[in-house]
């Protein structure tokens, strides 16, 4: 830990300008606490927000805008922060906007697990929040817009393996993310599909679509 007395003040200022709806000002205070005390000084101020205070700075920062909040959150505090991206989300509005949602969901998630290269940071986010109820449906929710293609992806999976698996008749975009758990972290993967499809049994039956299932 950084021993440094100014980051209690630092994690203040960032989450008044954040409620302020000031994120570009917090990124700047970001900025500044890097260059004077390293980069894991921001590490601890974002591990020190309050989970909704850093998801409401991250989403600002989807789509591919720079943050150095993207690239330095801890797996904790972004697994802990994605409790508040689900949290706000109606069942009603998962049936009837599912295409708004998502895309906003997949900007965010997408925009933090390849903030960076580092194979070894993709895999420990991906574990931490899998291992969340909260983040286990958020990308289940993610997936559920391409049913068929994660489907078809599954069963590959499971015939062929991870490693020798990845092509789907679908170029969705939700397929190299899915892809991505699937070949970092089995247990994560495992998870996501039982959220999606609880009755599936792996190993015995293959994964279909409820219209295949007669449902």
């Amino acid at each position: 830990m950084t021993d440094n007395k100014n980051l209690p003040a630092i994690s203040l200022q960032v989450t008044e300008l954040v409620l302020a709806g000031s994120s570009a000002h917090a990124e700047e205070a970001f900025s500044d606490a890097a260059e004077k005390f390293g980069d894991l000084a921001v590490v601890q101020v974002l591990d020190s927000l309050e989970p909704q205070v850093a998801a409401m700075h991250l989403s600002a920062f989807d789509g591919g805008k720079l943050s150095l909040a993207t690239l330095l959150i801890s797996p904790n505090a972004w697994a802990e922060s994605l409790a508040f991206f689900a949290a706000t989300w109606s069942e009603e509005m998962i049936e009837d906007e599912p295409e708004v949602l998502t895309e906003s969901l997949f900007a965010h998630i997408h925009g933090v697990l390849f903030a960076s290269d580092d194979q070894g940071r993709r895999t420990a986010l991906i574990h931490q929040a899998l291992s969340t109820d909260w983040g286990t449906t958020a990308f289940a929710v993610l997936f559920s817009t391409a049913t068929v293609e994660i489907i078809e992806l599954a069963n590959d999976i499971y015939s062929r393996g991870a490693l020798s698996s990845g092509q789907t008749t679908s170029d969705h975009d939700v397929i190299p993310l899915a892809l991505e758990i699937a070949r970092s972290d089995a247990d994560a993967w495992d998870r996501v599909l039982f959220e999606m499809f609880p009755d599936w049994q792996p190993g015995e039956n293959q994964l279909r679509a409820r219209s295949e299932e007669g449902d």
